[in-house]
């Protein structure tokens, strides 16, 4: 039997009337409706949809309708789409945030065609296609699926939330083996992209002037053939990238190929600047055939990267940490910044264990290069054709071979050491445990894998890590 919620409350269509909300009712699947498409098509505005566990074989389109379909737990309740030749769920009629999609299981979904600005027409997709439309998805999975593009989703304009996501095993022909988004302005949240497949953007690809929000979301173990193992950003996308993890993800194929953390890659057919902001992120064990073990800024990026880790990255070619690459004929350097960063262990088979710069101008301060190595040359920083490039405040110890090569402008600060002291609570690097050391340790107070301050290696920045800095201060040993 359908159940009614009765909501008392009342809105204000002005000041002096007062009309009362419409009921709202819960409509169960199967108990009240034998599939969920049918509920979707008998629910009202404010309606929830309450699907039980179950492997449900159909498509679902939310028809513009303001309703929450709410599954019972993604691991039981399923949307499977095998066999039915498209998208497993559709927006497509200007949804916004009252339409609610939570907790399904989301498989086996094909995509439909969309006009994609380089390629045409392509199907994308697979698991869900927003088409300027702003749903919010919570709590779902997206598994198995496959299409050209967006093989879990595809997001083709709009202003979507997705939050306490996972993609995996999905696979794409062209762009974003998780997610794929153009001309949007997504807010990404706690998601997991694990083991996706594409040839661009193994997890996710921004492009087409995507200015997408991805906070606190895991990239790991992601494969793209050609450039971002995690992500690809491209063509005047300025994505912000906050609180994110970038771990074992991998480029194949492409030798060339480029990012394995992120790539960003603003010209090209199609193309434009690119101005991603990249804070608090982990970059660690990506690799490469090409440049940027850990990130990759080609071609008119021009990234501002700050309190970020790069750690143990390869690369076949140079940058084992960060590449940033440009050229001079067209003139598109890759001016990016990088405040506050760690590059550690990171190895480049040809230049620039830590860090490497052609015809690029990209600013470095407050930085620490330690024990990264290279093939040839310039195993902490290696510049390129990249003169006016700027460092400053910045400490370089047990980097092969050579720990810089090329020539730059050194502002002030900048310190090179042959061997890197052990001394835990030294965590700016100059070798004394003190106020600089403390005063980065308080920024840091909170959850902080893998960054500098987290002297203790718990991923947490707090009152054990203080008690270490207090009992080192002083010059270190």
């Amino acid at each position: 039997m359908m159940s009614r919620l009765m909501v008392l409350g009342y809105g204000i269509g002005s000041i002096l009337s007062v009309g009362p909300f419409a009921a709202a009712a819960v409509l169960g699947v199967p108990s009240d409706y034998p599939t969920v498409q049918s509920a979707i098509e008998a629910a009202s505005s404010g309606d929830i949809v309450q699907v039980d566990s179950g492997s449900y074989h159909e498509q679902l389109d939310f028809l513009g309708k303001a309703i929450t379909v709410m599954g019972s737990g993604a691991e039981t309740t399923i949307l499977d789409g095998s066999g039915l030749g498209g998208s497993v769920v559709r927006f497509s009629s200007e949804e916004g945030t009252g339409s609610v999609l939570d907790g399904f299981r989301i498989v086996h979904g094909v995509g439909e065609l969309i006009n994609d600005p380089v390629f045409g027409m392509v199907s994308c997709g697979g698991g869900v296609l927003i088409n300027s439309a702003s749903p919010i998805i919570l709590n779902c999975i997206f598994d198995t699926n496959a299409c050209w593009g967006g093989a879990g989703l595809c997001i083709n304009g709009g202003t979507p939330t997705i939050a306490d996501c996972t993609f995996r095993n999905n696979t794409s022909e062209g762009h974003g083996g998780g997610v794929y988004a153009l001309h949007s302005t997504p807010i990404l949240e706690r998601c997991r992209f694990e083991t996706n497949v594409a040839s661009w953007g193994g997890g996710m690809t921004c492009t087409d002037s995507t200015d997408a929000t991805i906070t606190d979301c895991d990239f790991v173990a992601n494969n793209t053939l050609n450039v971002g193992g995690g992500i690809f950003i491209r063509s005047s996308s300025s994505p912000t990238i906050t609180g994110c993890t970038f771990v074992s993800n991998f480029q194949t194929s492409n030798p060339l190929g480029s990012g394995g953390g992120i790539c960003v890659y603003g010209s090209g057919t199609g193309g434009g600047p690119c101005y991603a902001v990249i804070t608090d992120c982990l970059f660690e064990n990506n690799e490469v055939n090409g440049d940027g073990g850990g990130m990759s800024n080609a071609y008119d990026s021009h990234s501002a990267v700050s309190n970020c880790v790069f750690r143990g990255n390869t690369c076949g070619r140079d940058g084992g940490g960060v590449a940033c690459v440009g050229a001079h004929e067209p003139d598109v350097p890759s001016n990016g910044t990088f405040e506050s960063c760690l590059f550690e262990d990171n190895v480049a088979s040809d230049r620039g264990g830590g860090f490497f710069v052609r015809a690029s101008e990209p600013s470095m301060m407050n930085c620490d290069l330690r024990g990264n190595s290279c093939g040839e040359s310039g195993g902490g920083l290696h510049f390129f054709e990249g003169p006016a490039s700027t460092v400053m405040q910045t400490r370089l110890c047990g980097n092969s071979l050579e720990q810089i090569d090329g020539t730059f402008v050194n502002i002030g600060g900048v310190v090179v050491d042959p061997e890197c002291s052990v001394c835990p609570g030294d965590i700016t690097g100059d070798g004394t445990v003190g106020v600089d050391d403390l005063l980065d340790l308080i920024a840091s107070f909170g959850p902080c894998d893998g960054c500098p301050a987290d002297v203790d290696g718990d991923g947490i920045v707090g009152v054990d890590d203080i008690l270490i800095v207090l009992s080192a201060w002083g010059d270190c040993p």
